[in-house]
């Protein structure tokens, strides 16, 4: 009968031993590593309503709910606006008010949050991730840089995937199409295999199964530095209205506010008198040869002491005004006003929409060419956006009057 080697059993249990600890010594360290350096956890995501009742599916619930105010949504949830529905969604940094990220629904629009995440540990490199699927409708992005590290944003559409930069996208998907558009910033776009750049004033159409096309113009936006990412000046020019000179005046500034670069209007001083704060624009463009003609803006209300839009609807804590002159060569003018408080009994609302308090709030003016059909723009002279009342505190940022 064969008789075991005691030596080489130890021999061989020594070497074992030895390598396990080897392993360990290696391995643990490693994974201590990467759990420091790789783990998640969620970012905190805002769902607010800003017309309507968006319908929200979170992850575990397989019923819809109605949104009628802000609450904290997550990943996995699905949100979807109807036709008389528009909503936004905001990313922050944790224990922070610092904005990443906001992505604002319009109507008849379906979205899905996949994945929005930070690193667990601030030694970590990896960047912030918010991934979205775009499922139909069109979204509004804007991604802001944090101070503490990148952000990687990544939309997914049934057609194709679109990483953006910092910046200011809108994406379309619309029966078997999506479109990207950039107000600025830029997008890379990919499907079939294939990947374009599109830069700031650009946009790019998918269509099913196909390569991105190559970026092309999109409408010519006839505002300058309409993102106000250079000083005010030339460009704008600041303006200020109070009754006598011994009233204090109003003020507009260039400010950065949760990531979005505008201008605020501000005044806190007496009340009960009228005063106006502004920024106008020379514009000087012909636009007989255009037949669409769109004033956008995001406008964020957050004070206001003069209710509604004061007893004659002309005094709102934010107003835009384009002069314009129209083809019978009469000078014209149209307004709008944007306020959150409620009016006063018997004061009347006209030229203007009351608008969630607090919150960036994206507008647009439909097509002014058939809205003011009656009397045509012919040339538009010139924009002023201003703060109008007694003590206010408004922003505006994003503005364009894209012709085509």
């Amino acid at each position: 009968m064969h008789r075991r080697n005691p030596e080489r059993i130890a021999w061989a249990i020594l070497i074992t031993a030895f390598a396990i600890f080897c392993l360990l010594a290696v391995g643990v360290p490693l994974s201590i590593r990467w759990y420091l350096l790789y783990t998640t956890v969620p970012l905190p995501a805002q769902l607010s309503p800003l017309q309507g009742k968006p319908l929200v599916w979170e992850q575990g619930f397989n019923e819809a709910r109605g949104v009628v105010a802000a609450r904290q949504i997550g990943e996995g949830t699905r949100i979807r606006t109807d036709e008389v529905d528009r909503a936004t969604v905001t990313v922050g940094q944790e224990g922070s008010e610092t904005v990443l990220a906001t992505v604002q629904l319009y109507n008849n629009t379906e979205v899905f949050l996949e994945q929005v995440r930070r690193p667990r540990f601030t030694i970590s490199p990896e960047p912030y991730r918010l991934v979205l699927q775009v499922l139909s409708g069109r979204v509004r992005i804007v991604a802001a840089r944090s101070a503490a590290r990148d952000l990687e944003l990544t939309v997914h559409t049934p057609h194709c995937q679109v990483r953006l930069a910092d910046g200011s996208y809108s994406v379309e998907v619309n029966g078997g199409q999506t479109e990207i558009a950039v107000r600025y910033g830029e997008a890379q776009v990919g499907a079939a295999g294939e990947w374009v750049v599109v830069p700031l004033g650009q946009r790019t159409v998918v269509l099913w199964g196909q390569a991105p096309a190559a970026p092309m113009p999109a409408a010519r936006n006839l505002i300058v530095n309409g993102n106000f990412t250079d000083p005010l000046a030339p460009a704008w020019q600041t303006d200020t209205y109070q009754q006598s000179p011994d009233v204090v005046a109003g003020r507009a500034e260039i400010v950065v506010r949760d990531g979005r670069r505008g201008v605020l209007f501000s005044r806190r001083a007496e009340e009960g008198i009228h005063t106006e704060t502004g920024i106008s624009q020379i514009i000087d463009q012909d636009v007989r040869d255009y037949n669409f003609l769109n004033l956008r803006l995001d406008v964020r209300l957050m004070f206001q002491s003069l209710p509604g839009g004061g007893y004659m609807s002309s005094e709102f804590p934010l107003m835009v005004r384009l002069n314009y002159t129209d083809v019978y060569g009469k000078e014209q003018f149209w307004v709008h006003g944007f306020y959150y408080r409620e009016p006063e009994q018997n004061w009347p609302i006209l030229d203007g929409e009351k608008i969630p308090s607090a919150v960036w709030y994206p507008y647009e003016s439909g097509n002014l060419i058939q809205i003011l059909q009656a009397t045509r723009p012919a040339h538009i002279n010139s924009i002023r956006i201003y703060a109008s009342g007694w003590n206010y505190e408004s922003m505006v940022a994003e503005v364009g009057l894209i012709a085509r």
